[in-house]
């Protein structure tokens, strides 16, 4: 008997013994539970915004003509939110904005739409765990965007300015694709959406003859450019210079040629000039 109450005992002793032990892990556990929980998020609602939110806020939350830059320093150290009234958390308004979107669009902007609803509780195609996710991922951002860090740099040393004739460089289509896809956000009207003129195969922006020796067509052009780059520098950097009909003028940023930089003028040129 008595070997029985030993085993006993020492069962129970090592039974406890286990348990403090996975006691004393459980912290450690969590933690890393937590860890791999919200990364999964950040990455299920990086997808999401690549796929529905990109093309009006930019690659990684930078912004478009289309729509407001997310990832900066005043939306994360409160400074925004304090100037719209907003008294609750930063995840709660990024939650209820997402989810019920705008109805008009943003006021003292120059955005040209609202922001539609996303969550399915308004009419939107979105999960609430959906929902969670892409807050999840521009959260994400907090840390780097309150520090002042820029999600997107141009680069380059000589800004373009207002000179359409000034002599570039040798640009790269595909750095100039780029480009627009991302820093410049061309793509959002021009591509993505018809805010602006598209950019279509039958010749570049309308007016332009994107083929060739490149030639303007002079009818209701009302800029100073006598060449197909000249024209298209003029586009970017004076962008009422001429308003395409059926398209409205100041909704292009009126600041890229404080933006651009000559060779990164070179590589948009380059890539418009694909569109044949």
């Amino acid at each position: 008997m008595k070997y029985y109450v030993v085993g006993g005992t020492l069962a129970f002793i090592g039974a406890v013994a286990l348990l403090i032990v996975m006691t004393a892990m459980e912290p450690a556990r969590m933690e890393s539970f937590t860890r791999s929980y919200e990364s999964r998020q950040i990455e299920q609602g990086a997808l999401i915004f690549e796929s529905s939110c990109l093309p009006c806020h930019g690659p990684q939350g930078g912004g478009t003509p289309l729509g407001p830059p997310l990832n900066r320093a005043d939306l994360f150290n409160g400074e925004y939110l304090t100037a719209i009234g907003w008294s609750g958390t930063l995840g709660d308004f990024l939650r209820s904005t997402i989810s019920a979107g705008r109805a008009v669009p943003t006021e003292g902007t120059n955005f040209p739409q609202r922001m539609p609803t996303w969550s399915e509780n308004f009419g939107g195609p979105f999960r609430p765990d959906q929902i969670e996710n892409v807050v999840a991922y521009v959260m994400n951002w907090g840390e780097r965007a309150s520090a002042g860090a820029e999600p997107t740099e141009i680069t380059g040393d000589v800004m373009m300015g207002s000179d359409i004739f000034i002599e570039l460089p040798e640009g790269d289509a595909e750095v100039g694709e780029s480009l627009a896809a991302g820093e410049l956000g061309c793509a959002a009207c021009h591509i993505l959406s018809t805010v602006g003129p598209p950019w279509e195969a039958t010749g570049g922006l309308p007016g332009m003859a994107i083929r060739g020796d490149i030639r303007i067509q002079q009818d209701n052009y009302g800029g100073n450019a006598t060449s197909g780059d000249e024209y298209l520098i003029e586009a970017v950097v004076e962008t009422n210079a001429h308003v395409v009909e059926g398209f409205q003028p100041d909704i292009m940023p009126t600041n890229f040629s404080e933006r651009i930089t000559l060779q990164d003028m070179a590589h948009l040129l380059a890539y418009i000039k694909t569109f044949e």
